[in-house]
């Protein structure tokens, strides 16, 4: 049986690139791969010429923002890690003869994450996505502009998003434990191309391996900064964020350090509509996953989209897609009482269940609608079901503005009964037991800014 991979649409093929990390034991030293998987989008010169990339990357790369999300005020990079290594820019892997057990023997001997897919599909519907977060090096060099072989993914969250133009793999600098500095071999908005996103860049390249860092042996990042010219989006206009960095240069910035999986970074509530008209990403990346914003899931009666930034992909297990009736496994949100501090947790009014009105007395009610900003709507979900995997979730709110203004905190549980999040080095459902797979993220409260008023967003046409 064949593995279905995307036709007419990469943005599918890619979504698993949030985080990342570098090469170790677990890849391969060589594979035959075919001449489209060896063949870089982007030559080997520097001089970054647009005619030297893909079409899709030169889509991507452009300075388009839309009611594009800010997080705070003050120009920042709010997180930056290794998420995942070694399994982005996989030989071979998007052959179109492949087989399912050649493209799992591909996928686990790069150390990715492998899922047995349970679905009424008929197997050769199946995307290849579904079953495993490695991606090809034909699929990677298209969107990141330059290759990397068995590469280490890792994203970086900004305070704005970017004028993608300006942004350069040189631009950034990683310190890594061992004193080197190493630069990305390539760096994309990718997947979070909508013109509504583009707050978090993605890099590839070789930032470490997979031993917890308190191995002696273990390589990590410590410390990123902006060493050139890249420009974020503010409502005063662009500003430069050279400069700027993340991480004091000791602590271990890797989610292969147990209890350091992906989390939250920021969360804002807005009205509904705020962002709508940035929804969808270029044409010619355009996905399946597409529409997926939440008044295509839940139409008129969503009243507040309550907006979350991650530090990597978000998955149930690493490989498969989130869905949006997954609310109530994998989150709460606080709402704050009269009287009551915005970190006193214990005292909250909880929504734990979706489709139940709450009430906060004195405030009104809310319901909990479900989750959107993932795939498209459907009646039921499965396996086979594909989200865009980027850094970006709504929950999606329906009742009193007065409650809505009372919202205080998204928290992660992430223990039974409920369940944590992995970023796509996850294990999938079928982990390979001499594997090392990135940690699951721990419990997380990340507090709410309320955004009814001001949806703090920005708009560039070029």
């Amino acid at each position: 049986m064949r593995v279905k991979t995307p036709t007419g649409s990469l943005f599918a093929l890619l979504t698993a690139l949030m985080i990342g990390g570098c090469s170790d034991s677990n890849a391969p030293q060589d594979s035959d791969a075919s001449i489209a998987d060896m063949t870089p989008a982007a030559e080997s010169d520097d001089d970054g010429a647009d005619d030297a990339f893909s079409p899709q990357y030169q889509q991507l790369m452009t300075d388009r923002l839309v009611d594009a999300d800010y997080w705070q005020e003050e120009p920042a990079i709010l997180a930056a890690g290794l998420g995942f290594t070694d399994i982005n820019g996989v030989p071979g892997l998007s052959e179109p003869t492949l087989s399912l057990e050649e493209a799992e023997r591909l996928a686990r001997d790069a150390g990715a994450g492998w899922h047995a897919v349970s679905s009424d599909k008929p197997a050769d519907e199946v995307a290849l996505r579904a079953r495993t977060s490695a991606a090809s090096l034909a699929g990677i060099t298209l969107v990141f502009g330059y290759p990397s072989r068995f590469g280490d993914g890792l994203p970086m969250e900004f305070s704005h998003p970017v004028l993608a133009s300006t942004v350069q793999r040189e631009d950034v600098a990683v310190r890594l434990n061992t004193g080197e500095v190493v630069t990305p071999d390539n760096i994309s908005v990718m997947p979070n191309g909508e013109y509504n996103e583009r707050s978090t860049l993605v890099m590839n390249g070789a930032f470490g391996n997979r031993l917890d860092p308190a191995h002696a042996d273990s390589v990590h990042p410590v410390q990123f900064e902006i060493v050139d010219s890249l420009m974020l989006m503010t409502p005063n206009g662009p500003i430069d964020a050279k400069g700027l960095a993340y991480g004091e240069g000791a602590t271990p910035l890797t989610a292969y350090r147990p209890g350091h999986g992906p989390r939250l970074c920021a969360a804002k509530v807005t009205l509904a509509q705020a962002g709508l008209a940035g929804e969808g990403a270029p044409a010619g990346i355009q996905a399946d996953s597409f529409p997926n914003d939440l008044v295509s899931l839940y139409g008129e009666a969503a009243d507040y989209r309550l907006r979350v930034l991650t530090t990597g992909g978000f998955s149930p297990n690493g490989v498969r897609s989130l869905y949006p009736s997954e609310y109530s496994q994998f989150f709460r949100v606080g709402l704050r009482p009269e009287g009551v501090g915005a970190d006193d947790y214990d005292a909250m009014v909880w929504l734990e269940s979706v489709g139940e009105a709450i009430e906060l007395p004195g405030f009104g009610e809310l319901t909990v609608l479900g989750l959107a900003e993932l795939g498209v709507a459907a009646s039921s979900y499965d396996d086979s079901y594909i989200e865009d995997h980027d850094n970006q979730i709504d929950i999606v709110l329906a009742g009193d503005r007065a409650a809505a203004e009372r919202i205080a905190v998204v928290h992660i549980p992430a223990t039974a009964p409920y369940a944590p999040f992995y970023n796509p080095g996850g294990p999938g459902n079928v982990p390979d037991a001499n594997t090392l797979y990135s940690e699951p993220g721990p419990e997380h409260f990340q507090p709410v800014t309320i955004a009814l008023d001001d949806p703090m967003q920005v708009s560039y046409e070029p």
